[in-house]
């Protein structure tokens, strides 16, 4: 496939995964504790606010959404609107790298990259909504709809080594929210948050059918604030070249 098709291609798998995000993009709380001493609705306002706040991660997905499926590891440099990620979609491998507004991709795993060019530009708009879900978690609201998040089960759990509290909520009281949700939706949203000085979302899991269409999806982020060394590769070929030669 040429970098055209491949361009098309991430586009989608982008807004595969943020469309299952979407579904998740909503907050809420039961009062519980399961061993912390903070209520579900304050770990959630806390983990969400240093969400946020963070200024790096690494963010896996795995994500099927109306049998399309999708998965992804990537390491997203907020702060210096970085971004660099490997995605399979349905067995089509695609290495991306964004570093301001300009996106490069790769199909040989990484050796050679190509510039996206003018095609690249809308990508990078879908990079930056993974960071902004979090705006979605809004603290009164939350408060509002502390009594539609219960506890998991179990309710405490490690993730990648670490302690977190283990909170879900129906699909079906998303709309209590604020943020997200229909009359429609059936399913369970479940998040894990950390319980430590720090508190983040480890991980989320959607499982839902939204408009009939059924999605699943298991998002974890991982080091928080680490330095990655994202920089734009050296390309193949001219795109300006390639854009005229496929006209």
């Amino acid at each position: 496939m040429n970098i055209r098709t491949h361009t098309r291609l991430v586009g989608v798998v982008i807004m595969l995964i943020l469309g299952a995000m979407a579904l998740s993009a909503c907050g809420g709380d039961s009062g519980g504790g399961g061993g912390t001493t903070k209520s579900n609705a304050d770990l959630l306002k806390e983990a969400a606010a240093n969400m946020k706040a963070a200024k790096s991660y690494e963010l896996n997905a795995d994500v099927d959404q109306s049998g399309q499926a999708v998965k992804m590891n990537g390491q997203i440099d907020i702060a210096n609107k970085n971004s660099k990620m490997d995605v399979d979609a349905s067995g089509q491998k695609v290495s991306v790298v964004s570093v301001g507004d300009k996106v490069f991709l790769s199909i040989d795993g990484g050796t050679t990259y190509s510039d996206a060019g003018a095609a690249g530009a809308s990508m990078t708009e879908g990079f930056s909504a993974f960071t902004g879900m979090w705006d979605s978690f809004n603290s009164d609201q939350i408060d509002k709809a502390k009594d539609a998040i219960k506890d998991g089960n179990p309710a405490t759990e490690k993730i990648n080594g670490v302690d977190t509290k283990h909170i879900t909520v129906d699909a079906k009281d998303l709309t209590l929210i604020g943020a997200g949700g229909s009359a429609d939706e059936q399913g369970t949203l479940d998040l894990w948050l950390s319980t430590d000085a720090t508190p983040y979302v480890r991980q989320l899991k959607i499982d839902a059918t939204s408009g009939g269409q059924p999605v699943k999806g298991t998002f974890t982020w991982d080091k928080f604030n680490e330095t990655f060394d994202i920089k734009a590769p050296p390309t193949s070929f001219n795109p300006n070249v390639l854009t005229a030669a496929v006209r």
